[in-house]
């Protein structure tokens, strides 16, 4: 049986959503913002389908090591779709989206 959970975390940053999407599409920056180290990129490169980058990530003392899947993007209009390969089995399918705010800055979804 699959535990399925569903939730939609937002932010924003002053940033303008050019700025943000270079920092999104270069994968190996991710660990600039997420707290883990990056292992490896395949192939190297800005986010592309197909392309696998393993990390590794400390959690409750330990570190783990996590791949996530870019499986489609479209850079034009600021989204990609990424799966996390999670320790324990789980995986993360995100919808990661940019969207310009009002005052010049970004609103970052997850979905």
């Amino acid at each position: 049986m699959a535990l399925i959970v569903n939730v939609c975390p937002a932010a924003t940053t002053k940033a303008p959503p050019d700025s943000v999407w270079d920092v999104i599409a270069a994968t190996e920056r991710l660990g600039e913002w997420t707290g883990a180290s990056v292992v490896s990129v395949d192939p190297p490169g800005p986010a592309q389908p197909g392309q696998i980058v393993t990390l590794v990530a400390p959690a409750f003392g330990m570190k783990f090591t996590v791949q996530i899947d870019v499986r489609d993007l479209d850079p034009q209009h600021r989204w990609i779709d990424l799966v996390a390969h999670l320790p324990f089995g789980i995986d993360n399918h995100e919808h990661l989206t940019l969207a310009p705010t009002a005052d010049g800055g970004t609103l970052v979804r997850f979905n």
